[in-house]
């Protein structure tokens, strides 16, 4: 069970997965991670089929990284559509005026040659990569070496005379013509884009239209599986079901440590206050067993939270 999260994090990093949780029962709160058929990991006291019973069923994904090769224009503005979306975003630049953390205060930095960063082992699990840099031999550089990484897209900004010229030089580097088919050059939707903001409007639109065609799919944050990975003694709250207007979305999951931290969120407000609370109680109880408790956001329901918005929200406990 200790290299669990370890073993969730490095599948993602090759595609989607599946996890199967039993949501009732004497097992309630165990869980099991799927490629395909086989079943690659689980997190149980004891061993029992996750095939019978009350199983919740999701599809697991990574959260949207943005890998912008380049940081002037275009990608600032960029980086701020992706940190209005939650995405995370790193920034490749050798350049240290265009790769700074007054710029970008967000992002992880990589001020470095492209060609150096590229081929480093990096975390990241099946990124965006988009090429924005100041020419089109760097556009090369990073191109060819994107394009032998695992990837959710690449895009390459330019006018069409230097695209061609690029994917012609890499054709007599001998890459496929199915696989320079895949990169999405020119970049973005046509939308008529002309100033650096409106580009960057229409490489994020094309994006977004890129991930949300993939099956539906709860994006799981790296870095909350890497501190997953490495913790012990907290406790694990999933939202497992959610019906209305409910502030959140069945995989939103938060950890609430005993000193009193937490990282992730299961969609703010009262049923995030609600959850930490319980979850403390139970750290202190130093309970051992999962637990879920129903929110109700019904103002008009006896027992309700009292929320005008409406709508429930099932919360799974997990003792880890």
């Amino acid at each position: 069970m200790e290299n669990y999260y370890n073993t969730m994090l490095k599948a993602l990093q090759t595609g989607n997965i599946v996890r199967k949780t039993i949501v009732s029962g004497p097992y309630i709160g165990d869980e099991a991670l799927y490629r395909g058929n086989a079943q690659i990991a689980t997190y149980q006291q004891t061993p029992h089929s996750f095939d019978t019973g009350e199983v919740l069923s999701e599809t697991l994904g990574a959260k949207v990284h943005l890998v912008l090769c380049g940081g002037g224009h275009v990608a600032k503005e960029l980086y701020a559509l992706a940190v209005l979306m939650d995405m995370e975003v790193s920034i490749l630049d050798e350049r240290e005026e265009f790769c700074n953390k007054e710029l970008y205060p967000k992002a992880d930095l990589h001020c470095a040659p492209f060609l150096k960063t590229l081929t480093e082992k990096q975390t990241w699990v099946k990124p965006y990569y988009v090429l924005v840099t100041r020419g089109h031999g760097f556009d090369q550089v990073c191109l060819e070496q994107t394009l032998g990484l695992p990837h959710s897209y690449i895009g390459m900004i330019g006018s069409k005379n230097k695209v061609k010229i690029t994917l012609d030089n890499l054709r007599k580097k001998g890459f496929s013509e199915d696989l320079l088919a895949t990169v999405h050059s020119p970049i973005g939707l046509s939308i008529g884009a002309i100033t650096a903001s409106e580009i960057a409007i229409s490489i994020m639109a094309e994006i977004i239209s890129v991930y949300r065609k993939e099956e539906k799919a709860v994006r799981l944050d790296p870095k909350l599986l890497e501190k997953l990975s490495q913790s012990k003694g907290y406790i694990l709250a999933r939202v497992i079901e959610k019906t209305g207007s409910a502030p959140c979305d069945v995989g939103f999951q938060i950890a609430i440590f005993a000193d009193g931290t937490t990282s992730g969120t299961v969609g703010g407000g009262m049923v995030e206050a609600k959850t930490i609370e319980h979850a403390q109680e139970m750290l202190s109880a130093k309970a051992s067993r999962a637990e879920i408790i129903h929110y109700n956001l019904d103002s008009s329901k006896a027992g309700s939270l009292g929320m005008i918005c409406g709508g429930d929200a099932k919360i799974l406990f997990q003792v880890r």
